[in-house]
């Protein structure tokens, strides 16, 4: 569907197309696109653009989808999971940016960063690393740099348990070992990764875990960037350039957490809600590992805000139900309502269907609402709302794109006073925290995705976005303030190249 919008003159970025969808799929996603020539009367000209030299038309017959991420429920203790933070202080060297491929070839992963002849810094996680200190060559570095800490499972994790490792997010190509072993990579910044890691422990005594990184950016990279060396005999340096008005921040940037699950657990959820009346629905769906060798029973409790039970349901076919909810408390945007952001808890509770053993239990807020529009308004719970509020940015002194507690709620402060309802995660997927957070304050959220300024189109850079609007999606359709999706901001859309790209 598609809107054209009144605008004036002087606005060069505009909003041009909303696609619709909703909730767990496509709920309706926002393209903000640069409109390099406009005609006489008004910005939005849909006039076909002129060939250039510079355009390519590509086939894209063979584009693969990307295969669908399963798992990375947020890490959340039960009487069944533990949860340990990785967070504080690591071992870091900055690789010599004219030999990045240094620590590969001389394998520190296997030797340990004390034992390479580099000396070390102390790196706090997480924390973009640019801005930790006053050297101009950490800030503007370009390429390969290398985390490294230490960590001691217990024995009794051993024991009928699968134990993780997962990164709320790394800038940007990331590769992961541990005491040595390849564990998992990930090439895509601002997103969570997570492996099983169970094989590589050695429960009960001391581990290794090592972490490369490599923050350039290419054509095929989202976003895109491209990498120029200085023509100086006596400096050969590499320089990150790229068109986005943010700076290019790298590291380890949010939250490392080891947590454990049983031989037997939940490994994803998948949530819809709706508000009909005074009537809420939860239609849910579940992936548990091993069902098929395990028969299993589902247990389904919703509780309110004070702890009271409010539904309960047994379910036998684990792969979905639905809760129906009569005099449901919804889930309102700030302003809206006088107890915006109600958020109810659900746990979902697996039992061997023999023993009635308690197998797993995952607990998560949801928060129970309806979206739907149409071509004069947006409608939360039936009810028109009025969006008022603005583009972000993670950015903070020292901490770069690092997760910040306190940044996080002296922002959510601000918008509230200021009497936001709603803002654009310009131009990249915030931290899941802020999404928590937006939940429980009733901030509505328009979630973008991390491709900006998208200007040398091809098939791989294609495979890039929609891999990175796929994990996007599934990272954050359970949350009931996203109420958009924008899947690229500014791309160069009066380049021939685009239109293929984009259909």
């Amino acid at each position: 569907m598609l809107h054209k919008l009144r605008c004036s003159m002087n606005l060069k970025t505009l909003l041009v197309c909303w696609i619709i969808a909703f909730n767990a799929s496509l709920v309706f996603a926002v393209i903000s696109a640069n409109l390099e020539d406009s005609c006489s009367e008004c910005s939005l000209c849909f006039e076909e653009p002129v060939p250039r030299e510079d355009d390519i038309n590509f086939s894209y017959e063979a584009l693969k989808l990307p295969r669908p991420t399963t798992g990375l429920l947020y890490p959340r203790e039960s009487e069944t999971r533990e949860v340990r933070s990785l967070d504080g202080l690591w071992r870091f060297i900055k690789s010599n940016s004219s030999d990045s491929q240094q620590g590969l070839l001389e394998k520190w992963y296997e030797l340990g960063l004390e034992q390479t002849g580099i000396p070390t810094m102390a790196m706090p996680v997480p924390a973009s690393y640019n801005d930790i200190t006053v050297h101009a060559a950490l800030r503007d570095h370009v390429g390969i740099v290398w985390y490294e800490r230490s960590f001691f499972p217990p024995n009794s994790w051993e024991r009928e348990q699968r134990v993780w490792l997962r990164f709320g997010s790394v800038h940007y190509k990331t590769e992961v070992w541990i005491n040595g072993h390849s564990a998992l990579r990930h090439s895509i910044g601002h997103l969570p990764f997570e492996a099983e890691i169970s094989k590589f422990l050695k429960f009960g005594a001391e581990n290794r875990l090592t972490l490369m990184c490599d923050n350039r950016l290419n054509d095929t990279t989202v976003p895109q960037g491209t990498v120029v060396y200085n023509s100086s005999e006596s400096n050969n340096e590499p320089l990150q350039t790229y068109t986005f008005d943010f700076f290019n921040y790298a590291g380890i940037h949010r939250s490392v957490h080891l947590y454990t699950t049983p031989l037997v657990y939940i490994s994803d959820i998948a949530l819809h809600t709706d508000v009909q009346n005074k009537r809420g629905r939860i239609d849910y769906k579940l992936m548990v590992n091993h069902v098929d060798q395990t028969p299993c029973l589902l247990r389904v409790r919703l509780l309110d805000k004070s702890g009271q039970l409010v539904r309960e349901q047994e379910n036998t076919n684990l792969l979905d139900g639905t809760l129906v909810v009569p005099d449901v408390n919804p889930w309102w945007p700030y302003l809206m309502h006088e107890q915006p952001g109600y958020l109810y808890n659900l746990e979902f509770a697996i039992h061997a269907k023999d023993t009635m053993r308690l197998l797993d239990v995952y607990r998560m807020p949801v928060g129970i609402r309806s979206v739907e529009w149409n071509t004069k308004s947006l409608f939360i719970n039936g009810v028109p709302v009025y969006l008022r509020g603005f583009g972000k940015h993670e950015d903070s002194d020292i901490r770069g794109k690092g997760l910040d507690y306190a940044l996080l709620a002296r922002d959510f402060s601000l918008l509230k006073w200021v009497g936001a309802n709603v803002y654009r995660t310009s131009h990249y997927p915030y931290s899941e925290e802020s999404m928590h957070f937006a939940d429980e304050q009733g901030i509505m959220i328009v979630d973008e995705c991390s491709s900006v300024n998208a200007d040398i189109f091809g098939l791989e850079l294609l495979q890039n976005h929609m891999s990175a609007l796929e994990q996007l999606v599934h990272r954050d359709r359970n949350h009931a303030s996203v109420i958009a999706w924008s899947i690229a901001n500014e791309p160069r859309t009066a380049k021939n190249a685009s239109k293929p790209y984009f259909e």
